[in-house]
């Protein structure tokens, strides 16, 4: 993710989810200067389905975990465990949320 796109995504999403394109988009800062992005999918149940859950540096932008319950199987890695596919669901989901709101 580049700053400026960082910087889009602050500024036009929030701790609360915000319902667009038949889901949840939402934007949690965690400490240690961390952040999270998750596109959210409500399940059959009423359950939560995160597709994907990605955490980041803020620092350097930097993916650090992504998650994904939707997928088959789930994916649950870290960035020393699959760096590049970390990366690509990081570089999507930046992807998604700037499309989301027309941000790109």
């Amino acid at each position: 993710m580049k700053a400026e796109q960082w910087q889009k995504i602050k500024e036009n999403y929030g701790e609360q989810r915000e319902f667009l394109d038949g889901v949840f988009y939402r934007l949690r800062l965690l400490p240690e200067n961390k952040a999270e992005m998750a596109i959210i999918h409500s399940g059959p149940c009423g359950e939560t389905i995160h597709a994907p859950k990605v955490t980041f540096s803020q620092e350097n932008l930097q993916p650090l975990s992504a998650f994904d319950s939707l997928a088959t199987p789930t994916i649950n890695l870290s960035y020393e465990q699959a760096p590049e596919k970390v990366s690509e669901i990081f570089d999507l989901t930046v992807e998604k949320f700037l499309n989301a709101k027309n941000l790109g």
